[in-house]
């Protein structure tokens, strides 16, 4: 389970995809306040569907020593962070043969699926080891945490999975979230639960 990278020699490539209210952008933002913290080159690049209708949000995250574009190349991700379960399908194409995933196991159907066009896709996780069969795939169990701590934050939660193996310490993360949100004891608690939870 390592999906870290040596800063002296590359940048950190990170795709977070999900849905319009999922609070993809703020997990970038964070991944991006820690870097910066840590003395690290940063660049940012944010893509919105129609995200106030629960369209399709995406952003990209670069931090090493020297970063000169926000831009992912597809095949190029180290991690793809997938706050809703289907939206890991349609970022598979950005990560490296051998990255990592970490998939939410959340659904929000999309308008086709919602209207009965279309099932929404079953054995998501099979499907992208089957285009990505090196990549290693942490699914993320969010309707437990939901049970568990009502109000969690989905985001946060796979936020702490994604920082147990990135070269920042864990107060790094909750100094960002603290500067982040007017209230972050939710955060904060989500993200320590994915922190210290056994991945899958």
């Amino acid at each position: 389970m390592h999906a870290g990278k040596d800063l002296d020699t590359g940048v950190m490539n990170t795709v977070v995809t999900g849905v319009g209210g999922q609070g993809v952008v703020s997990a970038s933002d964070i991944i991006a306040a820690v870097a910066l913290r840590a003395g690290l080159d940063v660049k940012k690049s944010d893509v919105h569907g129609m995200a106030q209708r629960g369209g399709a949000v995406t952003s990209f995250v670069r931090y090493g020593a020297t970063v000169y574009s926000p831009i992912i190349e597809q095949g190029t991700a180290d991690v793809l962070i997938a706050l809703e379960e289907l939206e890991a399908l349609r970022g598979a194409a950005l990560l490296k043969d051998d990255g990592t995933v970490i998939l939410s196991d959340f659904h929000t159907p999309p308008p086709d699926v919602a209207l009965g066009f279309k099932p929404y896709p079953e054995h998501i996780r099979e499907q992208l080891l089957a285009i990505k069969p090196g990549a290693t795939c942490h699914h993320a169990g969010v309707y437990e945490m939901l049970r568990r701590y009502p109000g969690s934050s989905i985001n946060m939660f796979l936020l702490g999975l994604y920082a147990r193996f990135q070269p920042f310490e864990k107060m790094i993360w909750l100094d960002a979230m603290t500067e982040k949100f007017k209230k972050p004891e939710m955060a904060i608690k989500s993200f320590l639960y994915g922190y210290t939870k056994e991945m899958v």
